[in-house]
């Protein structure tokens, strides 16, 4: 035990506290007629045993709060007190240290306090009204562009291993005929053609999905075919070239790219323009809080 106590003893940490509270006991000692008036009082009611009871549980609503500090019993209630003067005056006495200065993280808590209570102007702003959201829509709207989809399967031939690119064509072109003539249809693909690297089905991919597993050019020819009738819906088409071999598509549904209406998308466009406007808000009021300070330099220019 006493090796143990003489260990704690040589810390930096503990011996930098037991200094600070020499030095303040003994200020505290000679100019103890200072701390007789108000500021070394601490006065407890119910409704501040009810705010600390609330941040100690976390789940208390205030109304609830109050009538169980009020119903407590006498030593409950004095269990409670103690727990509270007891934070209370470490967090007095380390402001008296000024403990708080130079520590960054209680500089980026009241950071986060003043960015939070900046933010709490936005609550004074009128509600956004339709023509709010329609100019703000209309000077976004590449914000709110659906990608082209489609859905598809194909058949794979792979080239330029095994077989050249051109072998791998003209293999590809006569399988497209057995499968129109075999009116093969989407879910049996898989019985053609070779594994390829990704999927064989895709259902509503988008455009750059498609083009990320195939490549630019397949990306660009899939969404340039003829997009055909229900009667034709055993047409394979292709054969479409990609950066692993060649492909036999069937394809049965693809929506270009579009800009959807405002009617379409009204709820996305308010809660963006409140996020917008939020952070506007917010700018101007740090900006106005900024404007009091006077920055100067004092770093010398060469």
């Amino acid at each position: 035990m006493n090796s143990f106590f003489n260990k704690i003893v040589k810390e930096p940490l503990f011996q930098f506290l037991t200094i600070g509270l020499i030095l303040l006991g003994g200020e505290r000692l000679i100019n103890s007629d200072d701390y007789s008036d108000d500021q070394y009082s601490i006065l407890i009611d119910d409704q501040l045993l009810a705010q600390f009871m609330q941040r100690q549980a976390k789940s208390f609503r205030p109304e609830d709060a109050l009538k169980t500090i009020q119903g407590l019993p006498a030593i409950e209630r004095q269990s409670l007190i103690e727990n509270y003067v007891k934070g209370e005056v470490l967090y007095r006495e380390a402001l008296a240290l000024n403990l708080e200065r130079d520590d960054q993280i209680i500089r980026r808590r009241l950071m986060q306090k003043m960015d939070y209570l900046a933010q709490g102007f936005y609550d004074e702003k009128p509600p956004l009204t339709e023509a709010d959201l329609r100019a703000y829509y209309d000077s976004s709207r590449e914000d709110y562009t659906k990608v082209a989809t489609a859905t598809f399967t194909h058949v794979f031939i792979a080239s330029g291993k095994n077989l050249t690119w051109e072998q791998g064509k003209t293999q590809a072109m006569r399988l497209l005929k057995d499968l129109n003539a075999g009116q093969v249809p989407f879910e049996n693909s898989g019985l053609y053609g070779e594994r390829f690297l990704y999927n064989r089905n895709y259902v509503n991919r988008d455009d750059e999905e498609i083009g990320s597993h195939f490549g630019a050019d397949f990306q660009k020819e899939m969404f340039s075919l003829d997009l055909l009738a229900p009667s034709n819906a055993f047409k394979w088409q292709g054969p479409l070239k990609s950066d692993y071999g060649w492909h036999l598509v069937l394809v049965t549904r693809r929506t270009p790219i579009y800009v959807p209406d405002f009617q379409d998308v009204s709820a996305t466009v308010l809660a963006d323009a409140q996020r917008q406007q939020e952070r506007e808000i917010k700018r101007l009021a740090i900006d106005k809080l900024v404007s009091k300070y006077q920055v100067e330099d004092k770093a010398e220019r060469k």
